[in-house]
């Protein structure tokens, strides 16, 4: 179970303190004398301060900046998540116990160590289930508490990295707007919200139209290298009489999801080409010959591009792909986005219900 098995503490927020400065005092018991650091929470990630800590006791204190969850960490060893903000934050505990450190004082902090806690008795609970109804039961349960979390913590930077992290991929970008703008004015300006408002503004641009959006959303023209050399531009593939459908695919050798995803497409490409339906294809790979052997062997008869650099790439940018892979069907009498992320036979199905 993918979700309930995510330990959110582990991503990387948006940052420090909004007052001159914060202090973190900690107090744990069976916790070995010599440096703590705080570090940014993913792997070797920076650090930002080191303390010593002499029988269980601590103290670290940050300069000014915006809100930002840190890893404490004792060598290798990770102690605990904090959010350094204004105020004191507490870490106490016994580092000794599974789920035996705790953190609080600052709103932050106090709610993400309830929904730590909720979180920890759930995944334990998922562990020991009998059998997939109940895992199932579970998972909602889960669901249940991401969204009540959401909601009672509209006015802190916990709320908001909750908000981003666990419904950033399921949310279309016209519902995360929505919910972002239901944050309190004070987390409306930090950094990570303005971000984010601005890539689910630009999102909106190349999404399926929901409703209560008045933004049609209509293709953006995209002009890449086919494995000749030659530059192929979505705009001729839209634009070619003979195409009624297009599905810009975006997509690398090295994704496996992607690759699991190529016999659902070549399906659909033999049975609907002829009647209209073609794919532009844009791969995320470096490695031409990766690239190209991925072609050959997966036999992907349609339009391939690649600017061979990975994430970065010019089709990313103006999609915001942030993840592959990702899929947009475009209506070629109108160039307006219809359909996002078709996944498996979802390709085929939707082809029929339009190719009839």
């Amino acid at each position: 179970m993918k979700k309930l098995l995510v330990v959110f503490a582990t991503v990387a927020m948006a940052a420090g303190c909004v007052r001159p400065y914060c202090t973190i005092e900690g107090d744990v018991s069976n916790l070995a004398d010599g440096m703590l650091t705080l570090a940014e929470p993913v792997r070797n990630g920076a650090v930002i301060d080191s303390v010593k800590v002499e029988q269980g006791k601590f103290c670290f204190e940050l300069p000014e900046g915006e809100p930002r969850q840190y890893a404490i960490m004792s060598g290798h060893d990770y102690i605990t998540m904090v959010y350094a903000e204004q105020g004191t934050v507490k870490v106490t505990g016994d580092f000794s116990q599974d789920n035996g450190v705790e953190v609080g004082g600052t709103l932050s902090n106090e709610a993400y160590n309830i929904f730590n806690g909720e979180l920890y008795v759930l995944n334990r609970r998922y562990t020991q289930a009998a059998d997939n109804e109940e895992r199932e039961a579970i998972r909602a349960e889960f669901d249940t508490l991401i969204d009540k979390t959401i909601a009672e913590n509209t006015n802190n930077p916990f709320g908001v990295d909750l908000l981003l992290q666990m419904k950033g991929y399921e949310l279309s970008a016209y519902e995360m707007l929505q919910r972002l703008e239901q944050l309190s004015p004070e987390m409306q300006l930090l950094k990570v919200v303005v971000d984010a408002k601005d890539k689910a503004t630009r999102k909106m641009q190349t999404e399926p139209q929901v409703e209560g959006s008045d933004i049609v959303p209509i293709y953006i023209d995209i002009v890449q290298p086919d494995v000749n050399g030659n530059e192929v531009s979505l705009k001729s593939v839209v634009e070619n009489p003979a195409n009624k459908y297009v599905l810009l695919d975006f997509w690398a050798s090295w994704c496996g999801p992607c690759m699991g995803e190529m016999p659902h497409l070549t399906a659909a490409y033999k049975k609907y080409h002829k009647k209209g339906f073609e794919i532009y294809g844009v791969s995320f790979d470096r490695n031409k010959e990766a690239w190209k052997n991925a072609i050959s062997n997966l036999k992907m008869e349609w339009v391939n591009v690649s600017e061979l650099n990975r994430f970065d790439n010019t089709a990313a940018e103006a999609y915001v792909v942030e993840s592959i892979p990702t899929n947009l069907l475009i209506d070629c009498s109108n160039g307006v986005i219809i359909a996002k992320n078709l996944r498996g036979e979802e390709v085929e199905k939707k082809l029929a219900e339009l190719l009839k």
